[in-house]
């Protein structure tokens, strides 16, 4: 039987382990940065296209070993790899994406997969642009905003904040995005995001315990919810039902369970 000592000590272990973690997710970035995708890469031939787009201060680079696995298990043939720097604004990159996507010409579905700040992007794109996107995976990204962001002082980074004109515009209008599959993928230990911040309401809610904001992107559970959002839209669908993965809107705008 635990002591209430030995629990302590449990939970202290399993709080330096989730640390540890993060902290190898952060060198693993450091690493990943500096080598940056080239924009387009195609793997085979696919109807559909899979959009990956970075978070600040960040690279296309974060997102090679998921892209990587998704080639090769055939699910991510096609790819774009959006990269952006850290100033300008949330609308400016939104309208490079948008061109970026168009510029690919899939005749099928568009699956885009952004972290942080890249979400807010691939929205405004999307809600404020008209750009078409059959289904958006979000993790870690603000859809609130977020307080750490408003000490800084440039642009893009006041964007972030709670309240800025780019998080209430997108609130304003996200029934713009009733088109797209949402799929918010949270990180329980995210300092810097809070939990209700990254759900987007009536998304498909993926929470991924003992990581952080930079680990997620790292993470089984975290791929596997990438995995059903594609297969979702390139998978036929089941017994002549609803595809493997899928997920339906209830008219309270919550996301039921899947079949299967």
């Amino acid at each position: 039987m635990l002591t209430a000592t030995g629990m302590k000590r449990g939970a202290r272990w399993q709080k330096e382990v989730e640390v540890l973690r993060e902290m190898a997710a952060v060198a693993r970035q450091g690493w990943l940065i500096p080598q940056p995708s080239r924009t387009l890469k195609q793997h085979g031939d696919a109807r559909h296209l899979v959009v990956f787009v970075h978070g600040i201060f960040a690279s296309s680079g974060v997102f090679r070993p998921m892209a990587f696995a998704l080639a090769r298990e055939g699910l991510a043939p096609r790819q774009v790899h959006f990269d952006y720097t850290p100033v300008g604004s949330i609308e400016r990159h939104a309208r490079r994406l948008a061109t970026v996507i168009a510029d690919a010409r899939v005749p099928g579905p568009v699956i885009v997969v952004a972290h942080s700040l890249g979400g807010l992007i691939a929205r405004h794109a999307v809600q404020h642009m008209g750009l078409h996107v059959d289904a958006l995976v979000t993790m870690g990204t603000p859809h609130l905003g977020t307080s750490l962001a408003r000490p800084w002082p440039w642009r893009l980074a006041r964007e972030l904040s709670p309240g800025s004109v780019a998080i209430d515009s997108l609130a304003a209008t996200f029934h713009r995005l009733h088109r797209t599959a949402v799929t918010s993928v949270v990180a329980e230990q995210d300092l810097l995001v809070e939990a209700e911040s990254a759900s987007l309401p009536g998304s498909r809610l993926v929470s991924v315990p003992g990581v952080g904001h930079h680990g997620v992107l790292y993470d089984p559970l975290a791929w596997d919810a990438v995995r059903d959002a594609i297969r979702t839209l390139i998978e036929p669908p089941v017994d002549g039902g609803r595809a493997s993965g899928e997920f339906e809107r209830a008219p309270d705008g919550t996301v039921r369970d899947r079949v299967g």
